[in-house]
């Protein structure tokens, strides 16, 4: 079994959503004015300190600014009162602006900024990890994945919304946002209406592997010994959509997925185009950063994420997971170092945990 991965300390938060729900979680009051939370099921948007019971994460969506949860059809809370200035200190208050040049151009220089408000970059970058709980690239990379989702929203070419959200190549693009966007829910739900799609498959010691793509990223990957079953599951799950065959097009994914097979190819750089729920998403993203190699427990991946107590909802998301290999849900284990559950079969877990078992020289 190849060895067991650590999870990092819960504390050290890069993920700017989780650490925002952190705080929203212990309702730190020092953090009002960095953000806002909003909850679908109530349509309010609250501060992080906010007195209110707290919401279920699944229902919640963060804003930079009340201004932007009220143009999404949000209302401000009575209680927290979020509009409302507040007497800050001057170094939370240099941080707060800084929020909001970031969001204004992502690639504004902190030393410039540092130097206008009459505090060192160092200082004002170890304030803003503090305060805000990730550092300044990892905010930065979050607006520009943001701008980047807008962007294709708007039926925009994927290398030109990566240069209009302020990526410097395409390959920066696909490194720190393609993997944080999806096909829309109202898209998804409407089975891909509109959506064409293109497909291929290779034979695969593992048996017949069926991969789709859009034109954002790979949308499903499909294991078993049926290839004409594997294609009409597709079909099943976007019957809307215009589904083609591509080898040809697909060439360099299945030259990937094939390598990933083998235990040599690394799938987790490639973009998404998949639905999920909000838990689901989370669960997905922490399993792309698991090395090749390792394996963690289904308790461990819980704790991961923030939801130490989800072991058995963790279990449904790994089981959901649309794009195997890609989404390396076979790196998860039962806490005895048993297999646990595999859609694809526990053959196909235990045969790839073996191919990627780390190689001692000869």
């Amino acid at each position: 079994m190849p060895s067991r991965y650590a999870p990092r300390k819960l504390g050290v938060v890069h993920d700017l959503d989780e650490s925002r729900w952190s705080a929203v979680q212990r309702r730190d009051e020092n953090l009002g004015g960095t953000f806002v939370y909003a909850v679908v099921t109530t349509g309010v948007a609250c501060q992080p300190g906010c007195a209110s019971r707290t919401p279920r994460r699944d229902n919640v969506e963060f804003f930079c600014t009340l201004h932007e949860a009220e143009l999404a059809g949000y209302r401000a809370c009575l209680r927290c009162r979020p509009g409302e200035q507040r007497v800050l200190d001057a170094s939370l208050e240099a941080v707060i602006s800084l929020c909001r040049r970031l969001e204004r151009d992502s690639a504004s220089r902190v030393a410039t900024f540092a130097a206008e408000v009459g505090y060192s970059e160092s200082h004002l970058r170890r304030r803003f990890s503090q305060v805000i709980g990730v550092p300044v690239a990892t905010y930065q990379r979050a607006l520009r994945a943001q701008r980047a989702r807008e962007a294709l929203g708007t039926s925009m070419a994927v290398t030109d919304a990566a240069y209009e959200a302020g990526f410097g190549s395409s390959r920066a693009f696909y490194e720190h946002s393609a993997s944080q966007l999806g096909m829309s829910p109202r898209h998804y739900r409407s089975g891909g209406e509109g959506e064409r799609i293109a497909f291929t498959s290779l034979v695969t010691p593992l048996g017949h592997v069926v991969c789709a793509r859009t034109e954002r990223g790979v949308c499903a990957v499909r294991i078993g010994d049926d290839e004409e079953a594997l294609v009409r599951e597709v079909v099943q799950e976007f019957p809307r959509a215009t589904l083609e065959r591509d080898d040809a097009g697909l060439g360099d994914l299945a030259s990937v997925i094939a390598l990933v097979v083998r235990g040599e190819g690394e799938s987790t750089l490639l973009p998404l185009d998949i639905q999920g729920t909000a838990f689901q998403i989370r669960v997905w993203g922490a399993l792309r950063r698991v090395p090749r190699g390792t394996t963690l427990t289904y308790s461990q991946l819980a704790e991961l994420i923030g939801s130490p107590r989800a072991v058995r909802a963790v279990g449904s998301a790994c089981g959901a997971n649309p794009v195997a290999l890609v989404i390396p849900c076979h790196r998860v284990v039962r806490r005895d170092g048993s297999l646990g559950g595999y859609r694809w079969g526990l053959e196909v877990k235990e045969a790839l945990l073996e191919a990627e078992k780390p190689r001692t020289p000869s």
